[in-house]
Parts: structure tokens; C-alpha cells; sequence
């Protein structure tokens, strides 16, 4: 809903954008208890939640259009605005990805779509990637820039997991088959692509909130 001044539109854009970030972390960590445990229940309410995810990134765009349309904000305000249309388009997308992880829960059923041996390295990439949507979350808030820089890292973290569990399909451990093979391709690539969106997410921030990019910043 849009305010009477720029000031209180930029805070209620950026109170919407908390809101929606916190939505797209409980995706994740709600997607992936339901894919590790089987837990179809879980797995439909992460689907379920789309068209309110859906909705709320709407009501972001809608109000950062009108607020440059009536306002037509320069220098760090516009910034501000311009940030929380973007983020609110990332952070859609991060709860696509959890939503496919939450898909492929439910192709398996009341069982865990993960097999055995992979138990522990997708239950690892799974922490760091909610970890970091959280950390967003806070970092969306508080506009928290050193929070922000932090993301970098625990990307490489997951990028790390990442390549550990390919090393594990193309070992001598792996006996599951092909099939299996490729869910957890796909889901170590959802895990990856969330991470890369935190990352996105807090660089976003650091220029919103500095004017620079993060590699400009001297931290």
C-alpha cells in the first residue's frame, strides 16, 4: 500500500522485502526436511505457499512502480527503490527452487527421496543453503553490509558440498544407479542456485546501501 511520503515507501518496501525474505527461507529449510525425511505434508505446503509468495513479490514491484512513478526518487532513494523491486524478483526465485525441491519430495512419497549414502552431504548443502537464506533475511532488514560480505564465503561453502556430492555419484560408493544419479544432480544444482541467489541478494544490498559493488569495498 503506498504511504504519503518517499520515506515511508521506502520502509515499507523494505518491511515487505523482510517479510518476503523470511517466507523464502522457511521454503527452503520446510523443502528440505520434507525431502530428507519423506515428509509429504511439509512438501505440499512449500508448493501450496507459491501463489502467496507469488503474490507478495507483486505487491513489492507494484509498489516500488508506483513509488517512482509519484515520488521520481534520485541518488541513494532510488537506489533503494530499484533494489526492492530486483530482490523481490531473487527472492521469488529462491522459492521456486525450494518449491522443486519439494516437487521432487513428492515424487517419491512417503519415502526420503535421498538415498542412504547420500544422506549426510545433501543434509550439509541443504543447512548451508537455508543458513544463507536466513542470513539474507537479516541482512534485508538491517541493510547489514559486513553481514552482506560474509555471503561470498559460505557460497564457497556450498560450492564445496556441492562438488563433494558429485564426487560421491562418480565414486566407488555409489551403487544407487542412474536414475537416483540424476535427482540428486538436479538437487545439488537447486542447493547451488539458491546460494547463488543469496549472494546476489547481499551484493545488491552492498550497492544500495555504499554505491559500490562489493569488490570495490576495502572490508
Amino acid at each position: 500500500m503506498r504511504r504519503e511520503t518517499l520515506d515511508e515507501n521506502i520502509a515499507q518496501l523494505q518491511s515487505l522485502l523482510g517479510e518476503l525474505a523470511d517466507a523464502a527461507a522457511v521454503a527452503c529449510r520446510s523443502a528440505s526436511t520434507g525431502l530428507l525425511e519423506g515428509n509429504t505434508r511439509l512438501a505440499e505446503q512449500v508448493v501450496g505457499r507459491t501463489p502467496a509468495i507469488d503474490e507478495r513479490r507483486a505487491a513489492i514491484e507494484l509498489l516500488a512502480v508506483e513509488t517512482i512513478g509519484i515520488f521520481a526518487p534520485v541518488g541513494p532513494d532510488m537506489r533503494a527503490v530499484v533494489w526492492a523491486f530486483q530482490s523481490a524478483h531473487e527472492l521469488a526465485r529462491v522459492n521456486d527452487l525450494a518449491r522443486h525441491v519439494a516437487e521432487s519430495s513428492l515424487r517419491h512419497g512417503p519415502r526420503s527421496a535421498v538415498p542412504e549414502v547420500a544422506h549426510d552431504p545433501v543434509v550439509a548443502i541443504a543447512d548451508a543453503a537455508a543458513a544463507m537464506m536466513g542470513k539474507v533475511a537479516e541482512v534485508l532488514r538491517t541493510r547489514n553490509v559486513i553481514l552482506a560480505l560474509e555471503l561470498a564465503t559460505d557460497d564457497d561453502r556450498v560450492d564445496e558440498l556441492h562438488r563433494d556430492l558429485f564426487a560421491l555419484m562418480f565414486g566407488e560408493r555409489w551403487t544407487c544407479g542412474i536414475p537416483a544419479a540424476v535427482d540428486l544432480t538436479l538437487l545439488a544444482r537447486f542447493y547451488e542456485r539458491i546460494a547463488d541467489h543469496a549472494v546476489a541478494l547481499a551484493e545488491r544490498t552492498v550497492f544500495m546501501v555504499t554505491g559500490q559493488h562489493p569488490e570495490a569495498l576495502q572490508v
